[in-house]
């Protein structure tokens, strides 16, 4: 009984090699050596395990592959899919986590409005205005959403003797473009706006005339254009620009002189 349990025993091994090995057909244009490379053995080994395989191997002919670790990967493979198959938690998990994923519209646009333009942004931007010339300075901040549509709010102050200012608030088009590292906006819209005017306001004593601010409601159009290259990116993903702009405003539409006194701009902008 011993003699037989040690040879069962010394067997082990060789039932275990011989456990192991798959047959291969050789198929049209196949060699041994992309036999072996195929299955992950060597040529010598391949041929050792086929003698009638040295001198040559034809179509059809079936080879004995020793040790195959493409074997022994495609069994492991198909007992974890078998284990997960046969596992309940697991799927349990699997459709819970499905059912989990934020659901995305393949045919959503990344251009909102429009189709092909994927440079299109959200951002908002903010600029100082200035005509040192004639003494006018102000501000500008415009936001865009939807790719398309923009709101600004800005002011102006000319430093004359008495000073003048304006306040408006516009809302129309202002889209904004990237392409690579460089951004273009172009704003139009229609405005009102708050203004203080300087007018005669009778005379004094002395019949020198009486001036007095008085605030005034108006209307007009604006159109600015702007262009910007990116400075940085912040960790949460954020592009800042820096901006150059000019501004032009057609006060009550009209468009005499609007462009000659078109302000310059320098700012900031940022996608949101």
């Amino acid at each position: 009984m011993k003699k037989l349990l040690v040879c069962l025993f010394m067997l082990l091994p060789f039932t275990a090699i011989m456990g192991q090995q798959v047959s291969h057909t050789v198929q049209r244009g196949e060699t041994l050596e992309s036999i072996a490379k195929k299955y992950n053995v060597s040529v010598y080994a391949l041929q050792q395990a086929n003698p009638g395989s040295k001198d040559l191997i034809y179509t059809g002919m079936k080879l004995v592959i020793p040790n195959s670790k493409e074997k022994n990967k495609e069994t492991k493979k198909k007992t974890q899919e078998q284990i997960i198959v046969n596992n309940p938690t697991y799927n349990e998990n699997l459709v819970k986590n499905v059912e989990t994923q934020p659901k995305t519209d393949n045919n959503q646009k990344k251009s909102g409005f429009t189709d092909g333009l994927d440079g299109m942004i959200d951002a908002q931007d903010f600029t100082i205005m200035l005509k040192p010339d004639i003494d006018v300075y102000g501000f500008r901040f415009t936001t865009t959403n939807y790719k398309w549509i923009g709101m600004t709010f800005g002011g102006t102050y000319q430093f004359v003797s008495h000073g003048s200012s304006d306040f408006y608030l516009g809302l129309g088009l202002a889209p904004r473009y990237t392409v690579g590292p460089l951004l273009f906006g172009v704003s139009l819209y229609p405005y009102v706006n708050m203004y203080s005017q300087y007018v005669q306001d009778g005379e004094y004593k002395s019949g020198t005339p009486k001036f007095k601010d008085k605030i005034k409601v108006g209307y007009g159009g604006i159109l600015d254009i702007m262009a910007g290259f990116k400075v940085y990116t912040t960790k949460k993903g954020k592009d800042i620009y820096v901006t150059g702009s000019y501004h032009v405003n057609a006060f009550e539409f009209k468009t005499e002189g609007a462009f000659k006194n078109g302000l310059w701009g320098v700012g900031i902008a940022y996608n949101i």
